[in-house]
C-alpha cells in the first residue's frame, strides 16, 4: 500500500475511532476506553505484523519509539479532554492542525523533502475544506474557551511530535506496521497505570462490548495504515492533511445518521478538500 492510499484509509478508519471515542467516553473514563483500545488493537497488530527478525530494528530505535509512545499518550488524552468539552470536533481538528506547520519544516529541513508548489496547494485546500466544513472559520474569541482550546493546542503539538519520532525508528529500519505496535503497548500501559491509580474500575459493562470491539477494529484500520502512511510519505505534512480531512467524513455521516443539515460553505468546504487530496496524489 503506497502512502496516498493509506493515509486515504487512514482518514476513514480514524473517523469511526473517533465516533466510538464520543460514544465510550460518556460511560468511561478515558484511561479506561484508551487502555481497551490501545493494548486490544496492539495485540492485533502483533499477531498480523510483529516478527522475530523485528527486535533488532526496535531494539536499536527504542528511545525514538517510547518518546512516540509517550507522545501519543499525551496526545490521545488531551485529544479526548477536548472533545469531551468542546462538542465540535472540527474546531478541535482545525486548532490541532496547527502540527502541519511544524511537520512541514521538519520533513523540507531533516527529511530533505522537496518542495513541492502543487502538493503545498493541496494541503492548503485541505485546511481550507476542514474550515470550512467544520464552520471553525467563523470562529470567533467569544468561542474560544480556554479549557478545550489548550488541550486542542497540546494533542496538536503531541501528534506533530509523535510523527516525527515514528519517522525516525521508520527511517533506521522499522515498519510503521511495527512501530505502531510499540506506541499502542507504551501509550496503552500508561494508560492501565493510570486508571489503576485513579482506582478506575476496568469492568466492561456487557451492553458496551460491541462499542469496544468497534473501537479497536476503527484503531487497527485507521492507525495502521496512517503509520504506513508516516513510513513512506515524502513529507509528514502531506499524509497529516488527508487524515485531517476525516472531518469531511465525519460531516458526511452526519448527514445520514445525525441532524447535521447541508449549507453551501459546508458543500465549498467538501470540494476544496477533495481538490486538495487530488493535488496531493
Amino acid at each position: 500500500m503506497d502512502w496516498f492510499l493509506a493515509a486515504v484509509v487512514s482518514a476513514i478508519g480514524l473517523s469511526g475511532q473517533a465516533l466510538m471515542f464520543q460514544r465510550l467516553q460518556k460511560h468511561y473514563p478515558i484511561n479506561v476506553f484508551m487502555t481497551y483500545a490501545w493494548l486490544g488493537a496492539a495485540v492485533v497488530l502483533s499477531i498480523l505484523f510483529l516478527r522475530p527478525e523485528d527486535f533488532p530494528a526496535i531494539g536499536r530505535n527504542i528511545i525514538p519509539l517510547l518518546l512516540a509512545g509517550i507522545t501519543s499518550l499525551t496526545g490521545n488524552y488531551a485529544y479526548n479532554r477536548a472533545i469531551r468539552l468542546q462538542s465540535n470536533i472540527g474546531y478541535i481538528e482545525s486548532i490541532m492542525a496547527w502540527r502541519l506547520i511544524l511537520t512541514y519544516v521538519f520533513s523540507i529541513v531533516v527529511l530533505n523533502a522537496s518542495f513541492e508548489v502543487v502538493r503545498l496547494g493541496g494541503v492548503v485546500l485541505i485546511v481550507a475544506g476542514v474550515l470550512a466544513v467544520s464552520g471553525a472559520y467563523r470562529m470567533s474569541l467569544k468561542d474560544i474557551q480556554w479549557d478545550w482550546f489548550n488541550w486542542a493546542l497540546l494533542g496538536g503539538l503531541s501528534f506533530g511530535l509523535l510523527t516525527i519520532f515514528a519517522r525516525y525508528a521508520n527511517d533506521d529500519g522499522v515498519s510503521g506496521e511495527v512501530s505502531l505496535v510499540v506506541v499502542l503497548i507504551v501509550a496503552g500501559l500508561a494508560f492501565l497505570l493510570a486508571a489503576m491509580r485513579e482506582k478506575e474500575s476496568l469492568k466492561i459493562q456487557s451492553q458496551h462490548i460491541g462499542l469496544y470491539v468497534a473501537v479497536i477494529v476503527f484503531a487497527v484500520v485507521g492507525n495502521g495504515a496512517l503509520f504506513v502512511a508516516y513510513a513512506k510519505t515524502p513529507n509528514l505534512a502531506y499524509a497529516i492533511a488527508i487524515d485531517n480531512s476525516r472531518i469531511i467524513i465525519l460531516y458526511v455521516i452526519g448527514l445520514f445518521m445525525f441532524d447535521e443539515r447541508w449549507q453551501m460553505a459546508k458543500a465549498v468546504g467538501v470540494i476544496l478538500t477533495f481538490v486538495g487530496i487530488l493535488l496531493l496524489s
